[in-house]
């Protein structure tokens, strides 16, 4: 696969992406997954002191390269800059391997639409800011801006916050929230899944909201603990990317339900805000935001708790902020 030639506008040194790996993955454990499969990474340079070269490649049979490929998607985007969070703590900042991850925010902003994952697959670069807190802190609280790169194009930007924590630190959060780790299979829930077409999915296993039959704007989450890309690894809540990927399937049906072809989802806005267990339902609502028909707010809620809050906009992509943050 043919490198990334193309040099950013940022400033510094400039680097020819050519010199990167797009090939070979990184090992699985820096990023934090237990399939080789679900490794989006593929190589990473340090520029200087706080800016790094992240290769990346996506393959079009991947569960987040919807539509059997023919269209990539910003959570795709997402899953790649959270990994490249991961991936950079352990090998330049000295963030050792054990450590849960608090993922606070994130951002995914495009400038044009991502391109088609092809037979080959897509070679992607990220040109990172990566920044520790002031000295002094208390907290590792990490945050990270790159520039997305792809075939010579600069098509957007990312951004992350995330917090490596104490295993102690973490176990008292999770506490604190009520959770409780559980083996127990995930609640059916009710209403009916949609049809894969509908959410932009190819198999029924990857649909992962059902219709409410109650109210038009409202969907029940749908999970499966043998997923193989969901769940990679065992996680005492609802993994973030789970939430993540059902707000883009719900925002998607709603646009469509408004304005039929209204297109792929070009700006997707999450902020967590609690845990989602995994012994609860969880329902997920839309309502019209903003002044584009295709734009929604949505909110995921399990009994009285709010887990997160989203912003789905399906139709052109604008120059656009879109922040979104969660657990590993």
């Amino acid at each position: 696969m043919p490198g990334l030639e193309l040099m950013t506008g940022r400033p510094g040194p400039e680097h020819h992406w050519k010199s990167m790996e797009f090939r070979q993955r990184v090992h699985r454990a820096s990023v934090h997954k237990a399939a080789d499969a679900e490794v989006l990474l593929t190589d990473s340079q340090r520029l200087g002191d706080d800016r790094f070269a992240v290769a990346a490649r996506w393959d079009r049979d991947h569960y987040l390269s919807h539509q059997g490929g023919s269209v990539a998607d910003p959570v795709l985007l997402a899953e790649t800059t959270r990994q490249t969070a991961i991936h950079l703590s352990h090998r330049f900042l000295d963030v050792p391997h054990g450590l849960p991850f608090v993922l606070g925010e994130a951002s995914v902003d495009l400038s044009e639409e991502l391109p088609p994952v092809g037979p080959q697959g897509l070679a992607v670069g990220l040109d990172v800011i990566c920044r520790r807190p002031a000295a002094g802190s208390r907290r590792l609280r990490l945050e990270l801006d790159a520039d997305v790169l792809v075939r010579h194009r600069l098509i957007g930007r990312t951004r992350l916050c995330w917090e490596p924590m104490e295993p102690g630190r973490y176990a008292m959060l999770r506490r604190r929230g009520g959770g409780e780790p559980t083996t127990a299979p995930l609640p059916e829930p009710p209403g009916t899944p949609l049809q894969p077409a509908a959410v932009g999915q190819r198999a029924e296993r990857d649909v992962l909201i059902a219709a409410d039959p109650a109210r038009w704007n409202a969907w029940w989450l749908r999970l499966d603990r043998d997923h193989p890309v969901l769940f990679d690894h065992e996680s005492d809540h609802i993994p973030g990317m789970a939430l993540v990927e059902a707000f883009r399937q719900a925002g998607r049906v709603a646009a469509a339900d408004r304005r039929p072809g209204a297109g792929g989802v070009t700006l997707l806005t999450v902020r967590f805000t609690a845990f989602g267990e995994l012994d609860a339902p969880v329902s997920i609502t839309a309502e019209p935001a903003g002044r584009g028909r295709g734009t929604f707010a949505l909110r995921a809620h399990q009994g009285e708790r709010e887990l997160a809050g989203a912003t789905v906009r399906c139709g052109a992509a604008e120059p656009a902020r879109a922040l979104l943050g969660t657990a590993c």
